[in-house]
């Protein structure tokens, strides 16, 4: 009898899968509605489709040149960081996505994380880079 529970537990232990093994589908395209901007510091989010989008924000000299222009790194220099650039984390991590260029590095720090945001909701050309690398 022991012989068989044990044989018994090797099989459902065997037969349950991993946590790593679920994904986690989510469709968002340029066309996605968003709304509730919010951003605070480096940390902003946005709700597209009814998916909560977070995000962080980052002020860089790489001039991204148009609004939704994507880069992998993003480059800094010691006195000339006023380019905003946004990165969504959660519910995937994106490239950076330009959003625009400040009139100061100053500026740029304290309202990157909120234009992130609200880029993300107002703007279609903008929502492409933040869901180009997702797929179905």
């Amino acid at each position: 009898m022991k012989k068989h529970l044990i044989i018994a537990g090797i099989i459902c232990a065997a037969s349950i899968p991993p946590a790593y093994a679920v994904t986690k589908c989510v469709k968002l395209t340029s066309s996605t509605t968003c709304t509730s901007p919010s951003g605070n510091g480096s940390n902003w989010s946005v709700t597209c489709g009814g998916i909560e989008i977070q995000g962080v924000a980052f002020c860089g000299s790489q001039d991204g040149g148009t609004m939704g222009a994507i880069s992998e790194n993003v480059t800094t220099s010691t006195d000339d960081n006023k380019c905003c650039w946004c990165k969504m984390v959660s519910p995937a991590v994106s490239s950076w996505v330009f959003s625009h260029s400040s009139t100061s590095a100053g500026n740029c720090t304290k309202n990157c994380a909120y234009n992130c945001a609200y880029y993300a909701r107002s703007y279609a050309a903008f929502r492409p880079g933040l869901f180009s690398g997702l797929s179905d």
